[in-house]
């Protein structure tokens, strides 16, 4: 047990550390920081609601950097959307961190951070999780067919509606192939700024379903632009929640050294896949961390006295990023063997590509 002395309390310093590095592999996979579930596993692992978030914006910033190095170098970040999102971006971290400042003052941090989780996840989920499927299911009866097929696919119309907003200016963005009012762009940003401040994330859990569905990016570009934008909003936020005394750098360190090696195998491993592989793991990534958040508020709202509901909240919590890693390791590995011409199970071939 490690004694943490800004947050007051002890932990285990290789919880904080796996924690890292399976967050770093999801977050380098699907583009997104991961707070969604490291900052209610913090409050699982005894730090305080206002602490948790603060602590994960400033990780997710190290590990934004790692990640869009490596998304760079794979040619998915569009530099003219993420730099079009930044303004907006900053406004949305700064209305979000005064929002948190908000329920910190009048005690309630905790229950407001896993609540508004529940609640957004769940809703992003059902959305992710029906329009991959229909993807996944398009992509089967074109192969079936004879014909070949990208490394994306979607089936969402929502982005066509938003690209005809006359609205000028008009922005050009050639790399993601997109053609959309600049304030579309903008208002996403502030959109995911906010919850960035709020739940002291990078706020990639609702920004690459933004970009792919209300922007129009493909999932991958999606995926690598967001990423910069963490750079953006996690760094900016981590500056903001350090102003507020809400950061224990002691435990941002521990989190870094496993984030390291995650992000940089996550950020590989989309070379090895479509873009509906991706959604899949971020709508199960989204439903494992509503469950995960939904044991931890029952928790807290119960005064905190069935000591069951801890235990399993954090057995839930380590074991969902487990899980997502195995499921991220296995469509490399079933790739790699379909790529060879071996025997893979028929949901594969769909969703995996011979690495770029």
């Amino acid at each position: 047990m490690f004694e943490f002395a800004i947050s007051g309390i002890q932990a285990p310093i290789f919880l904080l550390m796996i924690t890292g590095f399976t967050v770093g592999v999801v977050g380098g996979f699907i583009g997104v920081g991961g707070g969604y579930m490291v900052t209610p596993a913090l409050i699982v692992f005894g730090f305080p609601g206002y602490i948790a978030s603060g602590t994960d914006a400033t990780h997710i910033a190290g590990k934004g950097v790692i990640a869009s190095i490596r998304h760079r170098q794979l040619g998915n970040i569009d530099w003219t959307l993420a730099l079009t999102m930044v303004g907006g971006t900053m406004l949305g971290v700064e209305l979000g961190v005064k929002l948190l400042n908000y329920t910190k003052s009048i005690g309630l941090s905790g229950p407001a951070l896993l609540t508004g989780s529940v609640l957004i996840m769940f809703g992003l989920f059902l959305y992710t999780q029906l329009e991959t499927r229909r993807a996944h299911k398009r992509i089967e009866e074109i192969s079936e067919h004879g014909e070949r097929v990208g490394r994306e696919l979607k089936t969402s119309r929502v982005h066509i509606w938003f690209q005809s907003i006359p609205i000028y200016p008009i922005v050009k963005c050639t790399h993601a192939r997109v053609v959309i009012s600049m304030w579309v762009i903008v208002l996403v940003g502030v959109a995911t700024g906010i919850l960035a401040g709020f739940f002291g994330v990078g706020g990639g859990f609702i920004r690459v379903p933004a970009l792919v569905y209300v922007v129009g990016a493909t999932t991958h570009i999606g995926v690598g632009t967001d990423l910069v934008e963490i750079v953006v909003s996690g760094g900016y936020g981590a500056l903001r929640q350090s102003m507020s005394g809400n950061v224990d750098m002691m435990a941002v360190l521990f989190m870094i050294l496993g984030a390291m090696i995650g992000a940089q195998f996550g950020s590989i491993a989309t070379s090895f896949v479509r873009g509906p592989a991706i959604r899949y793991i971020l709508s199960y990534s989204l439903i494992l961390a509503t469950t995960g958040a939904l044991l931890r508020l029952i928790y807290v709202l119960t005064g905190q006295k069935i000591e069951a509901l801890a235990f399993f909240a954090v057995v839930f919590t380590l074991g969902e990023m487990l899980f997502l890693c195995l499921f991220i390791v296995s469509l490399v590995l079933f790739s790699i063997r379909h790529t060879h011409g071996k025997p893979v199970p028929k949901w594969v071939p769909p969703l995996v590509v011979a690495a770029a």
